[in-house]
Order: C-alpha cells, then sequence, then structure tokens
C-alpha cells in the first residue's frame, strides 16, 4: 500500500514539475486571477465530471496546490455525524498540454479526526449503505484519504472525433481509538472511456462507458474483552444496523465485507456559438451492486445485496465576454437503492432521493477588480422505507445561497479579495410513519434525531478572505481564511419523545496556504 501511495505522488510530481520548467510569473498570476472568478471555476468543476468537456471548459494550463486545515464543532448536525471535526488536508491538481493531448489530474490526502460518533461504523464515502455495524456509545474515529483522479482527451480527425480517458482511485483506512473499536478499510476504482463526434463546427454529440469496482471490510473489537458482550455497560453493546429499522445485537462474528462493482453509461450533447455561448449536456446513468457477506477458511456466508441506480441531468451554460462572465448549471439527480435479505428471500428496505438545483454566477471585470455574484436555489427530497420494521420516513427541503466576492490585483501582481455568502436551508413538507411497537435504542437515537433535525429549518452565513503575492518568480502563493456559521430554527413537534436534541448551532472554519503555477 505504501509502495502504491509513493508511486502515484512520484507520477503525479513528476507531471507537475515539468509543467512549472515552461512557468512564468505572468502564468502563475493568470491562474490566481482565473481561481478567483467564479464563473470560470463554475466552468472547470463542471468539465471534471468527463474528458469529453476538458478541451472546451478548461483552461490550457492551470495549477495549483492547497494544504490547510478544518475544524467544526457544533451539536446541529445529524444523529451519526460528529460533533467536533478536525481535518488537515493536501491537495494539488493541474491541466497539461503534451502535444496534442490534454491532461488534467487531481491528488488529495486527508487525515480526519472525529469526535462523538455513534452508531456509525461505516466510512463517509457511501452513505446509502442499508448494513453497518454501530452502538449507543460515542467513539473517537481516525480517517486517512488518498484519492487520485485524471482524465485525458484528443482530437483525432482534426477536431471531428474527441476521445477521452479517465480514472478515480481512492484508498481510505477509518478506526476508533475507543471500545467498541471499529476498523474499516475501503477501496474505490473507477474508470471512464469517452468518444465524441462534430456534426457539425458549433454541435457535437459524445457517449461514455463507466466501469467500476469497490470494496470494503469492517470489523468491531473490545482492548476490553469485558465489555464485548455489553453485559458490563450496555452502551458497550454492538448492533448490526440492517435497513432503517431496529437493529438486533451481534456480539459474535463482527466482520464483513462489502464487494460493489458498477457500470454506467453518459451522453452529451454540446452547442457553441459566438453570441450565445456554449451549452453543455450532460446525462448519466450508473448501477452500483454490492454484496455482503461474511468470509472464514470454512467458506463465504452471504448476508445482504444492495442495489442503488443513479441518474444526472445537467445543463451548463458559459457566455465569457471581454468584461462579464455568465454561467448557469441546471441539475437533477435521484437515487434509487432497495436491497434484498437472504434470510427472508426478498427486499425489506427502500432508499430514495432526488435534488433539482439550480446556479447562476456572474462575474464583472474592471480595473483590475473581479466583482463575482452567485445565486443557487435546490430542493432536496429524500425518503427511507423499512418493510421489516414498517417505518416510513420523508423529507423535503428548499435550500437558498446568495453571495458576493471581490478580488483586487495591484501593479505588483498582489492580490486580495473577500467573499459573503448567505444561506438559507427551508423546510418544506415530511411524512412520518413508525410504529411505536417497534421503538427501541436506534429509533430514538438516531431515526427521530435525524427527523427533528431534517425538519428543522436553518440559516447561516460563510465569510472568506484571501491575500496572495508572486513568489519565486513562477509562483503566486497567498493564505485564505474562511469561517462558516450555521443556526437552526424551532423544531418540529411529531408527537414523539427525543432521547437527543439536535443543538442550535454549528460553526466551522478553514485556513489554507494556497499556491498558483
Amino acid at each position: 500500500m505504501k509502495h502504491t501511495i509513493l508511486y502515484i505522488l512520484l507520477v503525479f510530481s513528476t507531471v507537475t514539475v515539468r509543467s512549472q520548467t515552461r512557468d512564468t510569473t505572468g502564468i502563475s498570476t493568470r491562474n490566481k486571477l482565473f481561481s478567483a472568478d467564479s464563473t470560470l471555476l463554475s466552468a472547470y468543476d463542471f468539465a471534471k465530471l468527463s474528458p469529453f468537456y476538458l478541451k472546451n471548459l478548461m483552461p490550457v494550463t492551470y495549477n495549483n496546490l492547497r494544504l490547510g486545515y478544518n475544524y467544526e464543532q457544533g451539536h446541529l448536525r445529524k444523529a451519526q455525524d460528529a460533533t467536533k471535526l478536525n481535518n488537515a488536508f493536501l491537495s494539488t491538481e493541474g491541466i497539461s498540454q503534451l502535444k496534442s493531448v490534454s491532461i488534467w489530474g487531481q491528488f488529495s490526502y486527508n487525515r480526519t479526526v472525529e469526535d462523538s460518533v455513534a452508531f456509525a461504523h461505516q466510512t463517509r464515502n457511501n452513505l446509502a449503505n442499508p448494513y453497518y455495524f454501530g452502538s449507543v456509545r460515542n467513539v473517537s474515529y481516525q480517517r486517512t484519504v488518498y484519492s487520485l483522479k485524471t482524465l485525458a482527451s484528443k482530437n483525432l480527425l482534426g477536431k471531428n472525433l474527441p476521445v477521452g480517458l479517465g480514472a478515480d482511485y481512492r484508498i481510505g483506512d477509518h478506526y476508533s481509538t475507543n471500545d467498541p473499536r471499529g476498523e474499516i478499510s475501503d477501496y474505490q476504482f473507477n474508470l471512464i472511456g469517452s468518444l465524441g463526434y462534430h456534426l457539425t463546427d458549433h454541435l457535437a454529440i459524445g457517449a461514455a462507458y463507466r466501469v467500476g469496482y469497490g470494496l470494503e471490510k469492517a470489523n468491531v473489537a473490545y482492548k476490553n474483552n469485558s465489555l464485548n458482550q455489553g453485559r458490563v455497560s450496555p452502551e458497550f453493546t454492538n448492533y448490526l444496523i440492517n435497513g432503517y429499522g431496529e437493529p438486533g445485537e451481534y456480539n459474535e462474528n463482527r466482520t464483513v465485507q462489502n464487494n460493489q462493482k458498477r457500470n454506467g453509461l453518459d451522453a452529451y450533447l454540446t452547442f457553441e456559438n459566438d453570441v450565445l455561448g456554449s451549452f453543455n449536456f450532460l446525462y448519466q446513468t450508473v448501477k452500483d451492486n454490492q454484496k455482503f457477506d461474511y468470509r472464514t477458511g470454512d467458506g463465504i456466508t452471504e448476508y445482504t445485496k444492495f442495489h442503488l441506480t443513479s441518474e444526472n441531468y445537467r445543463l451548463f451554460w458559459l457566455k465569457k465576454g471581454k468584461t462579464n462572465k455568465f454561467s448557469a448549471d441546471l441539475a437533477y439527480s435521484r437515487n434509487d437503492g432497495d436491497n434484498y435479505l437472504n434470510v427472508y428471500l426478498a427486499n425489506s428496505y427502500l432508499y430514495k432521493n432526488n435534488t433539482i438545483a439550480a446556479k447562476g454566477y456572474f462575474s464583472l471585470i474592471k480595473d483590475q477588480i473581479t466583482h463575482n455574484f452567485g445565486l443557487g436555489l435546490s430542493k432536496y427530497e429524500e425518503r427511507k422505507q423499512d418493510g421489516i420494521a414498517g417505518n416510513d420516513i420523508r423529507f423535503n427541503q428548499l435550500n437558498y445561497s446568495l453571495s458576493y466576492g471581490i478580488n483586487h490585483q495591484n501593479k505588483n501582481n498582489h492580490n486580495w479579495g473577500f467573499s459573503l455568502t448567505g444561506l438559507y436551508n427551508q423546510y418544506l413538507d415530511s411524512d412520518f410513519s413508525v410504529l411505536l411497537a417497534n421503538e427501541g435504542v436506534f429509533t430514538r437515537n438516531v431515526i427521530y434525531y435525524d427527523y427533528a433535525y431534517n425538519t428543522a429549518s436553518k440559516f447561516g452565513a460563510n465569510l472568506s478572505g484571501d491575500y496572495s503575492i508572486p513568489m519565486f518568480k513562477q509562483i503566486q502563493a497567498g493564505i485564505k481564511v474562511a469561517l462558516t456559521y450555521w443556526r437552526r430554527e424551532d423544531l418540529k413537534d411529531f408527537g414523539r419523545a427525543l432521547t437527543n436534541t439536535p443543538g442550535k448551532d454549528r460553526f466551522s472554519s478553514n485556513i489554507s496556504l494556497n499556491l498558483y503555477f
């Protein structure tokens, strides 16, 4: 494992060094201004979805490196989230040209410490997972995650036949430092191959095939053996959460393996016009099949299967002028999941969510000052049904965001900037059906708590500021600081007594060193 990570770092560093040898002060300053332009940055982020968009929506060259620290604290959180979180991260990404090939790459490392996590011996990467271990006892989790993403695109037959390849690789290690001691390792690897064709100079179509594999292994153990059956203190009892109902005690064979296979298709349509701008449409569907089992030298015992189908529709528009730029991003996505329990030979759990979102950005450049205006509106709906428990929970939310930012560059290429974003999460409606006869420790501590959290409206704000200067003739270096605060409104009364209630507020902060080269 260590050799794999070192090899990834060596390859990525080699690409970065090559790009640096061609760099100048002008390029590093231009990359800093690019990152401060929210409209261009939204196009850059959209292009990361597929190599098909690489040449049209990304700059020819761009490189940055971020080293930073995140801190979060507060009881306004979901039941299985951490009360306090400390995260150190390193990420670097960039795009460069190797003759006629455009190559984009990103490497990131995250080291996270989570305090007071209950009922969640699982990764943060597979939240739809219906089959995992948990306990009432709060534990502290340490998580280390490495990820590497890359995309490449090349035009054949002039510019008529763009072909592309991409890969997404992730390794995670998660473990708690107090009893019950959960230990989870996860691995994900995804590939994409795309092919396009220009019908005219302005109109192009394309398609892609996605395939991937994943593996998660979980184990729960005890340093103090007197606690491993939950007899001394019931809060140390290990539970197997299977669906969205009351779990059963599971104090033997506390090991599970999740094998994942996925495949999917993309369809693309782009239209570019000097007057109207660039229109980019994406349709994507992915089917993910997960199998949970227990493995020993004697054989494999299959527990359950989980099928998750995802669909995404995106329409991105970009219009660039001499002094101003516009972008709009319209999206619809949905996920449908269901499990199959071998012991019942039937489905028992359904998971569904869908999101409708619209984002708009406007950038105005005047007298070495960039003004950024942003507006976002999205509706999120989620539903969980458990047939064995007779639970059916649904909620609907509307999310608003309004932002303004400014970046100024003087004649010495010194940059300063700040941004302010207002946030509001509005509760719309919900359904709640939980049988009192099945009420237990998980229902009171997770299901009731999350329903109270998800049906409470919340408001917040984000404030950030940064300052950067040229260094070593090839680098623009800067410090950025951001603060975010959320506060909830009154909780909805749904006729059940809560063991715990969501807190009033949550605070988070971020500081990072940013290099552009």
